[in-house]
């Protein structure tokens, strides 16, 4: 089973199977394929690549749409981790986030966030961890002392709501 379709069966709640039957029936409804299937994941199609950014705005739609008419729909708090090394300092965004966006747990352990245990990582390393979402981001100390950090995610969060509203408050602080 691609691991594309384990990590959207972890972050849907079902099993891998259930994802790639989906799949399969959305193509098949379709008339094309999306994914060519290799032995160590998927890849795009053309048809894929084509499909996949009206299907990501409609996506985002629905979900402005949600929020809208139900505010008070909340699901629960992104868990961050956050490096020791940063964790200790005097950060304005990490404030932010803590007020109101997250909830920041001091670790800088790749596995926490493959293990679901945080949800996204903010780490000083600059070593792009292999299969997750990177964004880079200079973390701004009180002082106005830049600090390059990154953000890393798992792909199924990228772009999602609470990933875009993580990054702004992380960028604009």
């Amino acid at each position: 089973m691609p691991s594309e379709f384990q990590a959207a069966a972890a972050e849907l709640g079902v099993t891998p199977g259930a994802v790639s039957q989906q799949v399969k029936s959305l193509e098949a409804s379709l008339g094309v394929r999306l994914f060519r299937r290799l032995p160590r994941g998927l890849l795009l199609t053309a048809e894929g690549e084509d499909y996949l950014p009206s299907i990501s705005k409609a996506f985002h739609v629905i979900s402005v749409a949600t929020k809208g008419v139900a505010p008070a729909l909340k699901g629960r708090k992104l868990r961050l981790g956050v490096s020791p090394r940063i964790s200790g300092r005097n950060y304005p965004a990490l404030e932010n986030l803590r007020r109101c966006h997250a909830r920041l747990v001091a670790t800088d352990d790749l596995n926490q966030l493959i293990d679901g245990k945080v949800d996204a990582l903010l780490r000083t390393s600059l070593q792009s961890p292999p299969g997750q979402h990177v964004d880079r981001i200079e973390l701004r100390a009180s002082t106005g002392a830049p600090l390059p950090t990154m953000l890393v995610t798992l792909p199924g969060l990228a772009g999602c709501i609470e990933h875009r509203t993580l990054l702004e408050v992380l960028r604009s602080g």
